[in-house]
């Protein structure tokens, strides 16, 4: 299979309510929640996916359903995680602690206090923190605490925050621009790459500044 037509059959999967694009979207969303989240993927789908419903191209009722393709993945790999943690299974909490929790707090996180913002009897808080990175160690601190409600409203309310962001901009492109299909696929590559770009020295500025700061005062 060439590269032209394997960007035509991933082009082809985002314009309708595809099993197979459904079932990519419960796998990738569903191992995301134990930290093996894949780059670039699930957020090239939504723009895709925002481009054709702006284009008219794919209705929105076939999105809802890709849309709850993901968020089953989500429940499902938080759940998963959840009771894990509850219950004690061994190998996977050793695996946690030999990595250290810290190792998935983002540095620029944790020098903010944004931990220390975070009221967990909130969906909203949880919610908020796992915007900011705090996927697994909230999902764990939830499991102690046995408030699976307040995770599966957390997991709901940030993944709408994240996904509307990149289903918006891809509606936005497909109901101002006239561009090709194929072309929106490059570019939503380029655009997500300079967000990373972004987001990553927004957080080297941040972690280098917040240490200055301290010592400072």
């Amino acid at each position: 299979m060439n590269l032209g037509n394997a960007v035509a059959q991933i082009l082809a999967l985002t314009t309708t309510l595809d099993p197979r694009m459904a079932a990519l979207l419960f796998v990738i969303c569903a191992i995301g929640e134990f930290g093996m989240s894949i780059p670039y993927v699930l957020e090239s789908v939504w723009l895709l996916v925002g481009y054709h419903l702006g284009a008219g191209v794919l209705s929105p009722l076939h999105l809802v359903g890709l849309w709850l393709a993901a968020q089953c993945g989500r429940q499902a790999g938080s759940m998963a995680l959840y009771h894990v943690a509850r219950f004690g299974s061994i190998p996977l909490v050793r695996f946690y602690h030999n990595k250290r929790i810290s190792r998935f707090i983002p540095r620029v996180v944790v020098n903010s206090g944004v931990l220390n913002r975070i009221n967990l009897a909130s969906p909203f808080s949880v919610a908020f923190g796992r915007l900011f990175g705090l996927r697994i160690p909230l999902t764990l601190t939830l499991a102690v605490k046995k408030s699976l409600r307040t995770l599966s409203m957390g997991v709901l309310l940030s993944s709408m925050v994240w996904d509307a962001i990149y289903l918006s901009l891809g509606i936005t492109v497909g109901t101002t621009a006239v561009i090709k299909p194929v072309y929106m696929l490059f570019y939503s590559l380029a655009g997500i790459t300079l967000i990373y770009l972004i987001t990553f020295v927004v957080r080297r500025l941040i972690t280098r500044s917040q240490p200055a700061s301290s010592s400072v005062s």
